[in-house]
């Protein structure tokens, strides 16, 4: 039982206490007492000591003793009388247990001393346990012996310094497990579509290679599966192939050795919503972010031209701004219907577009011929995997953005599905090896995803690739529109770049740098929780094997 308590108190009594991770139950009672009456006691008393004081030996020990309790009394009844505040008398009891006796003396000894540091006196309920059980059960008993000794007085004020419910941990009822709450072991469970607590369901996933952040990805891809929630993966690393074939996905492979196609060209009917219209300007303004890909960073006037030239492809293909020329009689016109790349290559025909003509070689004739072909895949499964592990590293960005504007469309479709879509090493698609109109699609897709019942994830190791386009402009909108950010350990110089563009404190920055794998920090809302990620035997074996 706590006896006694430090005379000048400004923070929580018991945080220290209840954020470590020894097992113990925490009672306490409140008990009001009768101001009137309070304020009797205590004019008399204050009299009572004043007299002493005046007329006693000021060379008695005891001098200071009736200093300290005529100056506590005034202050008590200044306080009750002007401040309008109420006394009470606090009990607080501990109930610690284990299953091993040695480990719960080390556990009462650790609760004396942090007790002790916090400037709290405590007392071993020698042959007072059951009634100390008692009192820690939820059955409103606290016996007069127990109240004889821990009986301490305390204002309304002093009442906000022993809140208890200050752990910081998240259990949400339609949430999935994620880990252990570090400091208290208390276990973590997050429903990222809870619309009423999250501003969206978008995640940001960093940390350094080895870290843990593709474990702790798969397990997330995993559960949400057994949920029956869409995910789309783009996966550069080929990291997620088994998940896919474990729980039924589809795996699909654009690369030389794959018969798997996407028709950049596409206009899908999914593109634009319905009853809005532009499904023409909606695609070249994507087309521009792609082709910025592959030309570079192109001025106003050669936008201007590809732009031309891109239209005179569709009108080609007798697609104009219309967006009734997008339809055969009721249906929607089909991939054989649409242009390919090698329509455009074929009009590049003049001296201003020699340079497009040229870069776009591979394309048509050479390693990436691929990208030159119909889409031939359909896909109605709950888990998709992009596999873009064989482009190489030169041209994943192409493939990562052939993908995530293929799923995006996908995404779209139903509004009342929840889904996720997962975009490993975004920082090719917001980084400086990237350009703005790619960079603006992906934010786009971060802002809005919300309003589909959707998710985005970022995932990178790469912090100072992800804010070097645009002084960061990309990356910092991203991490702002995510409510879950994860940071798993991080080198010095990344958490410094980092810290520039979310809200870490010193002791957090000094954590994600100790973090060891599988732990991470995790900024869940408001809550910062230092977590270690957790998983069954069942979901290790197929993450590792």
């Amino acid at each position: 039982m706590i006896v006694n308590y430090s005379r000048e108190n400004t923070e929580l009594l018991l945080k220290s206490l209840i954020e470590t991770n020894i097992n113990m139950n925490i009672s306490m009672f409140y008990e009001k007492v009768d101001t009137a009456k309070t304020l009797k006691d205590l004019t008399y008393n204050i009299g009572n000591v004043a007299v002493e004081l005046k007329e006693g030996n000021r060379n008695r020990q005891d001098i200071d003793i009736a200093d300290f309790t005529y100056n506590d009394a005034k202050y008590l009844r200044k306080e009750i009388q002007i401040n309008n505040e109420e006394i009470y008398f606090l009990y607080i009891y501990l109930n610690i247990f284990s299953e091993d006796k040695k480990e719960l003396e080390y556990s009462m000894d650790k609760v004396e001393g942090i007790l002790l540091s916090k400037g709290m006196q405590t007392r071993r309920a020698n042959f007072r346990q059951e009634e100390i059980f008692l009192a820690c059960l939820p059955l409103m008993e606290n016996k007069d012996e127990l109240k004889k000794v821990a009986k301490r007085n305390i204002l309304t004020s002093g009442l906000l310094g022993t809140y208890s419910f200050i752990s910081e941990s998240i259990f949400e009822e339609d949430g999935i497990y994620i880990g252990q709450n570090v400091y208290n072991n208390s276990l973590v469970f997050i429903d990222r579509y809870n619309n009423s607590k999250y501003k969206n369901a978008n995640m940001c996933i960093f940390g350094t290679s080895g870290a843990g952040k593709s474990y702790y990805t798969k397990l997330l891809i995993m559960r949400n599966r057994l949920l029956g929630i869409e995910q789309y993966v783009i996966d550069p690393e080929r990291e997620y192939n088994k998940i896919a074939e474990k729980f039924e996905g589809t795996v699909i492979k654009i690369g030389p050795t794959s018969n798997n196609y996407i028709n950049i060209f596409d206009i899908r009917k999914e593109s634009i919503e319905e009853n809005e219209h532009g499904y023409l300007a909606t695609k070249i303004g994507k087309l521009i972010g792609f082709f910025n890909l592959i030309f570079g960073e192109m001025n106003e006037e050669e936008k201007a031209i590809l732009e031309e030239k891109i239209i005179e492809v569709y009108k080609n293909k007798n697609i104009t701004f219309n967006d009734k020329s997008l339809f055969n009689k009721k249906n929607f016109k089909t991939n054989k219907d649409m242009p390919l790349l090698e329509d455009l290559y074929n009009i590049l025909n003049d001296e201003k577009t020699k340079k497009f003509r040229i870069k776009l070689i591979p394309f048509i004739k050479g390693s990436l011929k691929f990208f030159n072909n119909y889409t031939n895949i359909k896909i109605d499964s709950k888990l998709i995997v992009a596999d873009v592990y064989e482009l190489g590293e030169e041209n994943l960005k192409y493939g990562m953005y052939l993908f995530t504007d293929f799923f995006w469309d996908k995404i779209k479709i139903n509004r009342k599905i929840k889904k996720a879509i997962y975009l490993d090493e975004i920082w090719r698609l917001i980084g400086v090896t990237s350009n703005k109109h790619v960079a603006k699609f992906i934010y786009k897709i971060f802002k809005t995803i919300r309003k589909y019942g959707g998710s985005s994830v970022a995932i990178t190791q790469d912090i100072s690739d992800l804010f070097s386009l645009e002084d960061g402009a990309y990356g910092k909108s991203i991490l702002n529109n995510s409510s879950i950010k994860t940071f798993f350990s991080l080198e010095e110089e990344n958490i410094k770049l980092l810290s520039e563009y979310s809200n870490l404190s010193e002791k957090e920055k000094i954590e994600i740098k100790s973090l060891q794998r599988g732990e991470c920090l995790m900024f869940i809302g408001t809550n910062h929780i230092l977590m270690n990620i957790d998983s069954c035997d069942f979901e290790k074996k197929i993450i590792e094997n």
